[in-house]
């Protein structure tokens, strides 16, 4: 199954299989659309705007700037008013409202067999980017466990952020990989341009995948 999907892996030369979570093991979109529900109506209660308008308007904004652009809920409060502090003000109600939101998450069929193929293979590990309380309910919600050892979970937010991707910081954490091991022996799973950029930096083959289907099965480092 594993040479049909990503061909350009050689399976019998791997030891290690490790993952970006967000965007790769599910669809990022399924927490996004659930979370912005209660930051939309804050938004409208402030700025007197309809919540199902900012509410589309930032899933749309989402889904063309991505998880990593800072202004989104800046812009949503537009021309409402409010300036400097107030802005500001808004603004950290709806990062708490996000870092602290209880997520309903599950992982697609196909992932769940491509885990549990994976997982009777190779030891697995995860690093991930984000605040580490929202990672790690999320990691709850997905019911990783099942295939990820806690000691083989490293987010980067417990550090800071020189230990985000695409630094290689977060490996020191990673249990599974505490001996030696050949780096070009490790295939990691990523959905992000930073993704592929850590894979290089740490000298894995990379495999850029959407939900975990394939992107562009050409791409490694």
């Amino acid at each position: 199954m594993l040479k049909s999907l990503y061909p350009q892996i050689d399976w019998d030369s791997v030891d290690f299989v490790g993952f970006d979570m967000d965007g790769t093991l599910y669809d990022e979109a399924d927490f996004i659309a659930q979370v912005y529900l209660p930051i939309a109506k804050t938004l409208a209660a402030a700025t007197r705007n309809k919540p199902e308008e900012l509410y589309f308007w930032m899933l749309k904004r989402w889904l063309v700037k991505g998880s990593s652009y800072p202004k989104i809920f800046s812009e949503a409060i537009g021309d409402s008013g409010f300036r400097g502090k107030e802005v500001d003000v808004l603004v950290k109600q709806c990062l708490q409202i996000f870092r602290y939101y209880e997520p309903r998450l599950s992982l697609s069929a196909r992932t769940r067999t491509i885990l549990d193929e994976l997982h009777t293979r190779y030891p697995l590990f995860m690093i991930t980017d984000g605040s580490v309380e929202l990672q790690k309910r999320k990691y709850t919600s997905l019911g990783l466990s099942k295939w990820f050892k806690e000691a083989d979970v490293a987010i980067s937010g417990s550090y800071g952020a020189d230990f985000c991707k695409p630094s290689i910081k977060m490996l020191n954490n990673i249990r599974a990989l505490e001996g030696e091991y050949l780096p070009n022996r490790v295939v990691f799973f990523g959905d992000r341009r930073v993704d592929s950029q850590f894979a290089v930096n740490a000298g894995f083959q990379f495999v850029q995948v959407a939900n975990m289907h394939p992107v562009n099965r050409g791409l490694t480092p």
